[in-house]
């Protein structure tokens, strides 16, 4: 049974991690509205209201299997936060060198701070799916196989081939943060600093044509303040389930969830497949 006890342990460093990745990296997937147009989902209003209600209808589709199946629900999302963080980060455009790359980078986020924090991230592990939590770490066990022979790859690529030297270099620096930062600092630092900011430059970068810079902005900051209405809500649900703090970790992590399933399928399976050369904030390589 779980012990609400020890779901009181978040620190005062972890609170302003969370706080960060509300803040500051979950805005960045209120750029999807900006993709959707460029993508011509939203022409028209009906289909401006249709794209969004097909939004909502995966995100709500993603917190109801997470109350079904939390367990499943969780390895699955650990696996598509590989592919999504990864995708994000590989240099390499296509072959078998971009898979590798993006198993090496997200795997390293998900794997490398869950294994390097084995405690700490059971802890909230076990919140998040109030249960027992050893299938989810045989997942990550095997996930780690693969995570490990795909940075060994890597590494090994960054000898030969001069323009993988600042792959291995991202790799190396991350594994040093990720070691030693406490696993909700570390994945903040990561998720602001690295994966957002990357994906804001790509977007703006790749949508400057087509949309000036301040309307994606404002088209942004329209979605991003519903998200944190429906965040605020959530709180204010659960406020009588105890402490706040344990409170604001499910809310956050399986908001973060629900969001990142619609913002995948919309920018890895309709935007990087629309423009790959642009899909990133490296540009053409």
């Amino acid at each position: 049974m779980l012990d609400p006890h020890m779901l009181t342990m978040l620190t005062p460093l972890d609170l302003v991690a969370l706080l960060a990745v509300v803040v500051i990296g979950l805005p960045h997937g209120a750029l999807d509205g900006a993709v959707a147009m460029h993508l011509g989902f939203t022409h028209k209003i009906l289909h401006f209201i249709r794209f969004l209600g097909l939004y909502v209808a995966v995100a709500s589709a993603v917190v109801a299997a997470w109350l079904f199946a939390p367990v499943l629900t969780l390895i699955a999302f650990l696996v598509i936060s590989i592919f999504h963080f990864g995708s994000g980060d590989a240099r390499s455009e296509r072959g078998w060198r971009r898979r590798f790359e993006i198993i090496a980078h997200g795997g390293l986020v998900v794997v490398g701070i869950s294994q390097m924090h084995h405690v700490d991230v059971d802890v909230i592990f076990a919140y998040l799916v109030g249960q027992d939590t050893a299938l989810v770490w045989q997942a990550l066990d095997v996930m780690t196989v693969f995570v490990g022979a795909a940075l060994i790859v890597c590494l090994f690529q960054a000898l030969w081939h001069r323009t993988l030297r600042w792959t291995a270099i991202e790799l190396l620096g991350l594994t040093v943060l990720f070691a030693y930062a406490p696993p909700l600092v570390g994945f903040a630092v990561y998720f602001c600093c690295v994966h957002s900011a990357r994906h804001v430059v790509s977007i703006l970068r790749s949508l400057r044509q087509d949309m000036p810079a301040g309307a994606m902005l404002m088209n942004a900051a329209g979605l991003t303040v519903a998200s944190w209405a429906a965040g605020a809500a959530a709180l204010w649900w659960f406020a009588d389930a105890g402490s706040v703090e344990p409170v604001l970790l499910r809310v956050v992590f399986i908001g973060l969830a629900a969001l990142t399933v619609p913002h995948m399928i919309l920018i890895d399976g309709f935007y990087r497949q629309a423009k790959p050369s642009l899909s990133n904030a490296y540009g053409t390589r």
